[in-house]
């Protein structure tokens, strides 16, 4: 009955004075031992953002002109739209108006990235002043967290757009 007391008031003891050894283990783990704390903890965590962010900056850039930051939500600063900057002024300049319509998508994971579809609508008028009307998926991803991944691999971008043109109703 004795040993029952002394044992838990020993540990007790120990406790409120800190490690002690005995042998090559720790009854009570010193500081050095304990999780650090957050303020020094070393992560290489990305705000990715939200995929309906980024869907929306490359339909404001897209409906303000704006070729450049609209190439730029592509992956890989742009090469992944397969057109340099002059090549994708040149594809979307025969929009006179651009009007982006994008529906609530879908997210799912595969393999260390992250996939966002959404249907989007393009429409408006064209140079000539014909109307136009395009719909398909605009496809975003991210990689997640994993070793060996960049910054920018980490962020959401565009992966791949099938704009089609369909008929409109007059």
């Amino acid at each position: 009955m004795t040993h029952r007391i002394i044992v838990p008031a020993l540990v007790a003891i120990v406790a409120a004075c800190g490690a002690q050894e005995t042998g090559d283990r720790s009854i009570v783990p010193d500081e050095a031992d304990a999780a650090p704390a957050e303020d020094t903890i070393e992560t290489n965590e990305v705000d990715a953002g939200k995929p309906e962010d980024t869907l929306e900056t490359w339909a404001d850039a897209l409906e303000a002109r704006d070729w450049e930051t609209a190439r730029q939500v592509w992956g890989q600063n742009g090469e992944a739209s397969g057109m340099a900057p002059e090549e994708f002024e040149r594809a979307y300049e025969k929009y006179k108006t651009i009007e982006i319509d994008a529906e609530p998508g879908r997210q799912e994971g595969a393999a260390g990235t992250v996939y966002y579809e959404a249907q989007v609508t393009m429409s408006g008028e064209l140079q000539n002043g014909d109307a136009y009307r395009m719909e398909g998926p605009v496809l975003l991803s991210r990689v997640n967290n994993v070793p060996g991944a960049s910054m920018e691999d980490r962020m959401w971008h565009i992966e791949s757009i099938d704009l089609r043109p369909v008929m409109i109703e007059e």
